[in-house]
């Protein structure tokens, strides 16, 4: 049997609660996205909540909510997934990429004064598989700058770091809710903001810059950027059941962690559970990544390598310069069969076949 890098599910309650958005002609957007967006509020102990088509377009809006456009700078790190780059170029600014630290995939507050100018707008920290930033640093700094921090949490639904939630503590936090996600809708996305001002301009920029059909203004240039019913009445459903879905990531890492301990091959790459960091994702790294995961191949597991660095990225400007910890980290990281829904006799074979792994 094959056993795929990830696995999630939509059972019967998701069924049920999307035939009853059905039942109700729940088609546009409408009361079950709005209360898909209290009950996101309710999670994170946020005011304000803005379902999206998916988390990159979550980071579209966010970053037009506080005005990027041509002549600004973002900064963002060599790491992650090339959608928080996308955004703000797509939006006409540049992007101007940090490496990361040596052994995490995660922005290298340090390096980032190296890059900030007079025309930085946002500093757009990625907590890369529910691992928190330095923020206290990154906060600063872009409060210096007179710029944003947009949180791109799009993979840290649920982490926590000093008693918040990650994508809490910044202007703006983006989240995706696609299916790899702790709460899936196929496709999907959330704004978060503790501010009223970006909050209205979130919904003007979501629905054409249109605030009611009643009495039609166009209040600014946006997008269609709205959300099915039929999406959110499975949120809905999918929410409801985070706890046990977190408990069952926490017991895959947990797993691996034991299950890989005392191999010199292979090594996690650390999350701080303790810390209230939510891993959603097993990374692990190798020296020889590429051999191993041609064995797990050959044994029906597939594995994932991390996404090569931003700065590969032929149409990204002022990407000159080295960044060693972007390259070794993603040559040598790849994730192992996860998700909130996979069968832990996979995680058990999956362990099986790297501990006997003779490369």
């Amino acid at each position: 049997m094959r056993i795929p890098w990830w696995h999630t599910e939509l059972g019967a309650n998701e069924r049920e609660s999307l035939l009853s958005a059905f039942d109700n002609k729940g088609f546009s957007m409408g009361r079950y996205t709005a209360e898909l967006e209290k009950r996101f509020c309710e999670m994170l102990d946020v005011p304000y909540a803005v379902l999206t088509p998916s988390g990159t377009a979550a980071l579209c809006m966010a970053m037009t909510a506080v005005g990027v456009g041509p002549g600004d700078e973002v900064i963002v790190p060599d790491v992650g997934w090339i959608a928080t780059a996308n955004a703000a170029a797509m939006l006409g600014a540049t992007v101007r990429i940090v490496d990361i630290v040596p052994d995490l995939p995660l922005i290298d507050a340090n390096k980032v004064p190296a890059v900030l100018t007079q025309r930085t707008k946002v500093i757009v920290p990625v907590h890369l598989n529910g691992r928190a930033c330095n923020l206290e640093v990154l906060k600063k700094q872009a409060r210096d700058a007179g710029a944003y921090l947009i949180e791109d949490s799009c993979k840290a639904l649920g982490s926590r770091h000093s008693g918040k939630y990650l994508g809490t503590f910044g202007d703006l936090g983006c989240f995706s809710l696609g299916m790899v996600s702790l709460v899936t809708i196929g496709y999907g996305g959330l704004v978060v903001t503790s501010d009223k001002s970006h909050y209205e301009r979130l919904l003007l920029i979501r629905s054409q810059g249109v605030a009611s059909y009643d009495e039609e203004d166009y209040a600014c240039k946006s997008f269609n950027f709205r959300v099915s019913d039929l999406s959110a009445a499975i949120g809905l459903a999918q929410i409801a059941r985070v706890p046990e879905k977190k408990q069952h990531l926490l017991k895959i890492y947990e797993m691996y962690r034991a299950g890989l301990e005392g191999l010199d091959y292979i090594r996690q790459i650390p999350v701080k559970i303790a810390d209230g960091e939510l891993p959603l994702l097993c990374e692990v790294r190798s020296e020889k990544s590429t051999e191993l995961l041609k064995y797990l191949k050959q044994n029906d597991v597939v594995g994932l390598r991390l996404h090569i660095p931003l700065h590969c990225a032929d149409y990204l400007k002022n990407t000159e310069g080295a960044f060693p910890n972007a390259d070794k980290m993603t040559a040598e990281g790849f994730i192992l069969p996860c998700g909130p829904c996979h069968p832990l006799k996979n995680v058990e074979r999956c362990i099986e076949l790297v501990r006997s792994w003779k490369g």
